[in-house]
C-alpha cells in the first residue's frame, strides 16, 4: 500500500512540476527614489519623473518603480530618522528593491547610516550631491553617483557680471545649515566674506524682507537659495517665490535652480533636472544588467550658464559681457521668430501670384501681338476678298459710271447746239451745264465710293447709317443682278439709328453677303433677293440678307463661318469668316437660318451708337 502511495505521489510530483517551470517569470526589477525634499517640489518631481521615463523606455523588461520623500528640510533628528527607517521597512517588507537612488545629501546619509538595518545589500546610486561635499563622503562598497555643480563663488561670479561695481552680498533664503543642497555654502562664506560685504537676510519675516529688498545699496546683488519657512514657520515653495523676491529687490537676484527661472532672476549656472535624471537612469541600467556600483565612477554633470532676458535688459545687462557659450532665454520673438511660417507662405505666395502674373502679362502680349497679326492678316484677306470682288462687278462698276459720263456727253452736246443758234438759247444752255454738273458729281461719288470700297481698311469708326450702305451695295451690284436674272428687293426701315462702325467694313460684309446670294440662285428656277433692315430690339438693328437658293444643310449651319469652309467649287471659304470676324469686333452677332419656302437667310445685328 506505501508502495502505492509512492507511486501517486511521484505521479502527482511529476504532473505539478511542468506548472511551477511555467509559471515560474524572471523576477521583475525595482527601483526606489528616496528625495531627502518634500513631495511636489517641481524640480524633484521633474528629476523623479525623468528617472522613470527614461528607465521605461530603455529597458527592455518592465522595472517597478518607487519613490519616496523624506522632507529633510522641515523635518529631521534622529528620532524622526528612526520612526522614518521603521516606516519603510515595515511598507516594504514585502517588496524586493534592486536599485536604490538617493536625491541629496541629507537622503544619502539617511540610507548610510539605516542601510543595514533597510536594505544592507541593495546598491545605492546618489544624485543631486555638490561637489564640495560629495568629496567629503566616505563611501562604502556597492555605493556610486553623480555630482552636479552647485557653488556659491559661481553665484558671486554671476553677480558680478550683473553688477560690475559689486561690493555687497544679500543671501536670501532658509539659514543654511537647515538647509539640503545649499548647506555646504557655509563653507565658502569665510572666503566671500573676506571680498565683499554680507547682508544676511535669511529666517526673515516676509515683511521685513520685502523692506530690505527694496534698500538695497546700489551696489549689492541678491543671491537666492531658499524659503522653506519664514521666521514666523509659515511653509513655503521655494520655486513659487522668486517672482516675489525679484519684484521686491532693487538689485538684480542671481538664482541657480532650473525651477527659479521665468521669474525676473537674472540666472546663474543653473543645475537642471533633466540631465542629472537621465545619467542616474543610466548608471541604474547598468547595474540592473549585473555591474557593481563600486565598479561605476562617479560622474560630474555640469550646471549650464543661463540667463534671462528680462533681467538682462531691466538691470541693462549687455550681452557682451555675458562669458563664451552663455545660453539666454525668454528672448522676446522677432517677427521672423513669431511668424516664420506665415511669412514664408505669404512669400511663397507672393512668388507664385507674380509668376501667374508675369505670365499672364506675357500671354497677354502674346495675345496682343497675336491680335494684331490676325487683324493685319484679315484685313489683308479682307483687302484681297474686296479686290477679287471687284472683278466681279466690273460690268457694274462700269455701267455706273459710263452713266453719268453718257448723260455728261449727251448734255454737253445740246449745249453746243444751242449755242450754235444765230440766237443762243442761254437758259437751254445753262440749264445744260447744270446737268454736266450734277452727272460730274454723281461719278466722282461713285468713284469716290467704289474707291473707298476697294481701299485699305480704315478701323476709324464713325455714326454710319446702315440703309446708306445697303443701297450702295445694291446700286454696285444691280448690274450683276440683271446679269445673273435676279430680282432685288429691298425691306428698310427708315429713321433707323445710326451705328458707330467702320462704313468700309461694314460695307465689305453687306456686299459679300449679296455676292454669295447671287452665286447661291445661279441654278435656281426662282431668283429673288431680298434685303431688309429694322430694330431688333431698343438698341440693336438688325439687316437680313434672304435669298431663294437651295439653302444651307443642316449639319454645314455651325461652320458656315468657319475658316477655309466652302461650298462653292472655285470659292476659298474666307468671306463668310470675314464677316463674321468684322461684326464680332464691333460687338455684334452674325447667323444663318434657313429661308421660306427655299434658300437661306444670313442677318446680323450690331448695337446703335451714341449718335443713334
Amino acid at each position: 500500500m506505501r508502495f502505492v502511495w509512492r507511486i501517486l505521489l511521484a505521479l502527482l510530483a511529476g504532473t505539478a512540476s511542468p506548472l511551477v517551470t511555467v509559471s515560474a517569470q524572471p523576477a521583475q526589477r525595482s527601483v526606489l527614489v528616496l528625495d531627502q525634499s518634500s513631495a511636489g517640489l517641481p524640480f524633484n518631481t521633474a528629476l523623479a519623473s525623468t528617472i522613470r521615463t527614461t528607465l521605461n523606455a530603455t529597458s527592455k523588461q518592465p522595472i517597478s518603480f518607487y519613490s519616496e520623500n523624506l522632507d529633510a528640510n522641515r523635518f529631521f533628528g534622529s528620532r524622526y530618522e528612526e520612526d522614518y527607517a521603521r516606516f519603510l521597512i515595515a511598507k516594504y517588507r514585502d517588496r524586493h528593491i534592486d536599485v536604490i537612488v538617493t536625491v541629496g545629501v541629507s537622503a544619502l546619509d539617511f540610507i548610510l547610516r539605516h542601510r543595514a538595518e533597510t536594505w544592507p545589500s541593495v546598491p545605492v546610486i546618489f544624485a543631486a550631491i555638490d561637489e564640495a561635499s560629495a568629496s567629503r563622503l566616505n563611501l562604502p562598497d556597492n555605493v556610486t553617483g553623480l555630482t552636479m555643480q552647485l557653488t556659491l563663488r559661481d553665484m558671486v561670479g554671476v553677480a558680478r557680471i550683473a553688477v560690475p561695481n559689486l561690493r555687497k552680498i544679500a543671501l536670501v533664503g532658509d539659514p543654511l545649515e537647515r538647509q539640503t543642497f545649499y548647506r555646504h555654502f557655509k563653507d565658502e562664506i569665510p572666503q566671500v566674506a573676506s571680498q565683499y560685504e554680507i547682508i544676511d537676510l535669511q529666517n526673515m519675516r516676509m515683511a521685513d524682507l520685502k523692506d530690505r529688498l527694496g534698500r538695497l545699496p546700489d551696489d549689492a546683488a541678491v543671491i537666492y537659495t531658499g524659503i522653506y519657512f519664514d521666521s514666523e514657520g509659515t511653509s513655503y515653495v521655494p520655486a513659487e517665490l522668486v517672482s516675489t523676491i525679484t519684484a521686491w529687490a532693487n538689485r538684480p537676484v542671481i538664482v541657480n535652480v532650473v525651477t527659479y527661472l521665468n521669474q525676473g532672476a537674472v540666472g546663474g549656472y543653473i543645475v537642471q533636472a533633466q540631465p542629472i535624471g537621465r545619467q542616474t537612469a543610466q548608471v541604474a541600467l547598468r547595474i540592473l544588467a549585473g555591474e557593481r556600483a563600486s565598479g561605476i565612477p562617479v560622474a560630474r554633470v555640469p550646471s549650464a550658464l543661463i540667463f534671462e532676458w528680462p533681467a538682462l535688459q531691466r538691470w541693462k545687462i549687455s550681452e557682451a559681457d555675458l562669458p563664451v557659450g552663455s545660453e539666454i532665454r525668454f528672448r522676446p520673438s522677432g517677427v521672423w521668430e513669431q511668424y516664420r511660417g506665415y511669412i514664408l507662405a505669404a512669400a511663397g505666395a507672393i512668388v507664385i501670384q507674380a509668376a501667374l502674373i508675369g505670365w499672364l502679362l506675357l500671354e497677354r502680349r502674346r495675345r496682343q501681338t497675336a491680335e494684331v497679326l490676325a487683324r493685319s492678316s484679315m484685313a489683308e484677306l479682307a483687302q484681297r476678298n474686296r479686290v477679287a470682288t471687284a472683278g466681279e462687278l466690273s460690268a457694274s462698276i462700269a455701267h455706273e459710271v459710263n452713266q453719268p459720263l453718257t448723260a455728261i456727253m449727251a448734255q454737253a452736246a445740246t449745249g453746243l447746239i444751242w449755242l450754235g443758234k444765230e440766237q443762243p438759247n442761254l437758259p437751254e444752255v445753262h440749264a445744260a451745264l447744270a446737268d454736266i454738273k450734277d452727272s460730274t458729281a454723281r461719278a466722282a461719288k461713285i468713284i469716290a465710293s467704289v474707291r473707298a470700297l476697294f481701299r485699305k481698311d480704315d478701323t476709324e469708326r464713325q455714326a454710319v447709317d446702315l440703309n446708306q450702305l445697303v443701297l450702295g451695295v445694291v446700286a454696285l451690284t444691280r448690274i450683276e443682278a440683271q446679269k445673273r436674272r435676279v430680282q432685288m428687293d429691298t425691306q428698310l426701315s427708315e429713321g433707323l439709328p445710326l451705328v458707330a462702325c467702320a462704313s468700309v467694313q461694314m460695307q465689305q460684309v453687306i456686299l459679300n453677303l449679296v455676292m454669295n446670294a447671287l452665286e447661291a440662285m445661279e441654278a435656281a428656277p426662282r431668283r429673288l433677293l431680298r434685303i431688309a433692315s429694322g430694330l431688333s430690339k431698343p438698341g440693336v438693328v438688325r439687316v437680313s440678307v434672304a435669298d431663294s437658293g437651295p439653302g444651307i444643310a443642316a449639319t454645314d449651319v455651325e461652320r458656315v463661318f468657319a475658316p477655309m469652309f466652302t461650298t462653292k467649287s472655285r470659292g476659298m471659304g474666307m468671306g463668310l469668316s470675314i464677316c463674321r470676324s468684322i461684326i464680332e469686333s464691333h460687338s455684334g452677332r452674325i447667323w444663318v437660318s434657313a429661308a421660306e419656302p427655299s434658300g437661306a437667310i444670313f442677318l446680323f445685328e450690331l448695337p446703335t451708337g451714341r449718335e443713334g
